[in-house]
């Protein structure tokens, strides 16, 4: 009833088949390809923003500037500015602010650009030298070229997704026990590979904390010292905003006031901008303004055309600070990896296997003694670990998807489907979908029978034997099959260049017990005996040898018994036989 086998297969994993492989290939490809359509639009974007950086600057003069109000429900006011320059010998006339310059929901916004370009200023524009009449007065930003790293992460992900399914493997009978075995690593981050990843965090935290969070905190606390000031609301609505992820809604208010012998106009509710979902609560607040006697507003004395409605602190400024965790994540990241001991390069068995000890690491006693001297295994994680594990990850999972999902569905149910947002979703719902499913598969495991295993030895020495006895709680009647395996397994770290690599393989199996008889299943026992030329129980940082007992009990229609119990083996004389 002994049969042994030292092919080497990683952790007894079988290859995916060709149908699996397809089918994960298939979403692979999707996250490359969406990754490489975003990749192409941002690069274009920052290649026409950077081609700015070579049009001839130009002195010019405004002639025209004021701001004008439109039938635009998003965007119903613009500045609209006209200048004058000489280029290439003549005189020129422009009307573009910006490139792609369309208008802005909020009147402050186009006020203040008219504010800051005066009719008679006298500036500078940008001409582009290929056509004289293009002209803009305020260049792209070149922020946008922070953006380019994002979608090659997805990039990523999707083209190695589809090399590690689909690249070729020399026959695991060559890979020697305890050594390099390249062949059978899987890539992955090298320390600057994880540090680009975590500096992608930093930047794209600390590129967002600014405007969203510090400015907006900074100017709330500015205006505790603004003048309260009388004001006259002119229009008072709460607006809809439909986008990819469902409708959202935000407070507008436009007011006038009187400042200094001046008429203002503003429309700024508070500092903290956005939309968001919950239309009641906003209409509560325009309700409020549109009715009310005598409203105020806040006026900065410095600069009497910036004022405020809502100042002081209020929940919404916390959520000012999301980008903060991306930041310290990023930066805790970075400095954590580049600080980090690289791992070390790992040649054959003599390079890292140490000097024989006469007692095994405390570290690797996994195993508590009873009473009678026999020894209880303890599983590697149980049945209700592995349940609410899965549970854990699958509820994380599907709560952020979820978010997403309802506001797809919401633009199905107003009319105003999103087709590009419901296929980008898919291939999360599908994990998410998955994870459920392996939530239930947990669930169900948790009814099986329990195993029971006793060793007469806490450890084992290398050429030494022992006796095992099991026996189970619960139906064991609907197992059809049942084994009985004793592993070892090698996991191995190494560099080399950048990447750190990882070697896990079954180096040694040896099937104890295999059965189909219900009695013999319910309970038994068998003698096991550690070969001599092999390697004992050890744990560094980049090597492991780790010895279990393996039991599988085969379930018709139901999810199988799968037990996992590590034991711990010592070198020869470091443990007692039996």
């Amino acid at each position: 009833m002994i049969r042994m086998d030292s092919r080497g297969h990683a952790d007894g994993a079988q290859a995916p088949s060709v149908g699996g492989r397809l089918g994960l290939s298939l979403f692979f490809l999707f996250f490359f390809a969406l990754g490489s359509l975003f990749e192409l639009f941002l690069v274009r974007e920052f290649g026409r923003a950077l081609g700015q950086r070579f049009w001839a600057k130009v002195p010019c003069r405004i002639v025209a500037s004021e701001v004008r109000e439109r039938d635009d429900r998003e965007e119903p006011f613009a500045f609209a500015v006209r200048y004058e320059y000489d280029y290439a010998g003549g005189p020129h006339t422009g009307s573009a602010y910006k490139r792609n310059y369309s208008g802005s929901g909020k009147y402050s916004d186009a006020q203040s650009l008219m504010q800051k370009h005066p009719v008679g200023l006298r500036t500078v524009c940008y001409v582009n030298p290929d056509n004289p009449g293009a002209a803009v007065l305020r260049r792209d930003s070149l922020a946008i070229g922070l953006a380019v790293l994002f979608p090659l992460i997805f990039v990523a992900i999707g083209a190695g997704g589809i090399y590690f399914l689909w690249r070729k493997r020399p026959p695991e009978t060559q890979k020697p026990i305890a050594a390099t075995a390249s062949n059978q690593s899987s890539k992955g981050l090298g320390r600057y590979g994880l540090a680009g990843l975590f500096g992608i965090f930093a930047i794209a935290g600390g590129a967002l904390l600014y405007p969203l969070g510090i400015r907006p905190i900074a100017r709330t606390i500015s205006a505790e010292s603004w003048i309260t000031t009388p004001c006259q609301v002119l229009r008072a609505e709460v607006r809809s905003h439909d986008g990819d992820d469902g409708t959202t809604y935000s407070v507008y208010i436009l007011y006038q006031y009187e400042f200094n012998s001046q008429t203002y106009k503003s429309d700024r509710y508070e500092f903290v901008g956005g939309s968001s979902s919950g239309y009641q609560g906003k209409a509560r607040i325009v309700e409020q303004y549109r009715t009310a006697p005598q409203p105020v507003c806040y006026v900065n004395p410095k600069s009497p055309s910036e004022a405020v409605l809502q100042r002081g602190f209020h929940a919404k400024l916390l959520l000012a600070l999301f980008p903060l965790p991306f930041l310290l994540i990023g930066v805790g990241g970075l400095i954590g990896t580049l600080r980090g001991k690289p791992a070390g390069a790992v040649g054959t068995a003599p390079s890292w296997i140490p000097r024989p000890s006469a007692r095994a690491p405390d570290h690797l006693a996994v195993l508590r003694t009873t009473d009678s001297g026999r020894t209880i295994l303890a599983p590697t994680f149980s049945a209700k670990t592995k349940f609410i594990g899965m549970i854990v990850v699958a509820l994380f999972w599907n709560g952020i998807v979820s978010l997403f999902v309802g506001n797809v569905i919401e633009g199905f149910r107003h009319g105003d489907p999103s087709w590009f947002g419901l296929l980008f979703l898919l291939p999360f719902v599908a994990v998410g979908v998955g994870l459920i499913a392996g939530a239930v598969y947990q669930f169900l495991a948790m009814f099986n029978p329990r195993p029971t295993v006793e060793l007469s030895t806490s450890v084992i020495p290398l050429g030494g034997a022992a006796e095992l006895r099991w026996s189970f709680s619960g139906r064991t009647s609907r197992i059809r099959e049942f084994t009985l395996a004793l592993r070892g397994t090698e996991e191995a770290k190494y560099r080399r260049g950048t990447s750190t690599y990882t070697d896990r393989s079954t180096f040694y199996e040896m099937e104890l017990y295999r059965t189909a008889d219900p009695r013999e299943v319910a309970a038994g026992q068998v003698g096991l005996v550690l070969p001599q030329d092999t390697m004992h129980s050890f744990a560094a940082e980049n090597n492991k040898i780790l010895w279990s007992l393996e039991i599988r009990g085969e379930i018709q229609g139901w999810p199988d018994v799968k037990e996992s119990f590590p034991i711990t083996v010592t070198p020869r004389g470091g443990g007692a036989t039996t």
